[in-house]
Formats: structure tokens, sequence, C-alpha cells
């Protein structure tokens, strides 16, 4: 399976598969023992070894209990505006770098939200 050529894709896929279920990236990354930064590649579709990336797509489909070709094509649950990102936060400038705690405290409270908004919205 070609799965590195669709990194993108899945990343995306996993990533709203996180926010639905109330997953954080930090999470995910204590679940399958794969370090936070990486879980951020994956997620952002820039992970730089075909090889590992597939090893380690197989460690978050397992831990999650999910077949793999879920995360090349999901059920087609279209994300209300809400549940999408949003860049209108100062803490997601491109231009501006922070220390690596606080920018993973600032991802962590914004997953945090995302999943309250979930449950307060449903």
């Amino acid at each position: 399976m070609k799965l590195y050529a669709l990194q993108r894709n899945i990343g995306e896929n996993l990533l709203t598969f996180l926010r639905l279920n109330g997953y954080t990236k930090s999470s995910l990354s204590k679940l399958t023992g794969i370090s936070r930064p990486t879980i951020n590649q994956i997620l952002e579709g820039q992970s730089p070894n075909p090889r590992i990336y597939e090893e380690q797509l197989k460690k978050i489909t397992g831990a999650l209990k999910l077949p793999l070709d879920y995360l090349i094509n999901p059920p087609s649950n279209k994300p209300e505006k809400w549940q999408l990102p949003s860049t209108q936060y100062s803490d997601r400038s491109t231009t501006a770098k922070r220390s690596y705690i606080a920018q993973d405290l600032l991802d962590d409270l914004d997953e945090l939200l995302t999943v309250a908004a979930f449950y307060i919205k449903g």
C-alpha cells in the first residue's frame, strides 16, 4: 500500500477522527508511544520516512482499534464549521516562535476547548 503518498489526506482524516472522538495529540502520543512532534508531523502530512510512517500508522490504528482503510476513506461525516481548526488566534501565528513546552501547552488547551465545544454543542 502506498500510504506515504496519501499522508496529507491520512493526516486530515486522523485529525478529524481524533477531534470527533475526544482525543488530543498528547493522549494519542501516550496511547501509541509515538512522540508528540512525530504525531504533529503525521497529522500535518509531513512525515520524512516512508517505512517508519507506515509502522507508525499501524501503531495508531492498532491503538485506536481502527482499520487502516478508515484513514484512507473515512465515513463521510462532514465536520461542522465549529469543528474545523481556526486560524484567528495569535497562538497559531506562523511568524512568532514559542518554546516547545509553551506551544505544547497551547496546543493541548486548544484541543481541550475543541472537545469541550463538541460536548456543549452535542
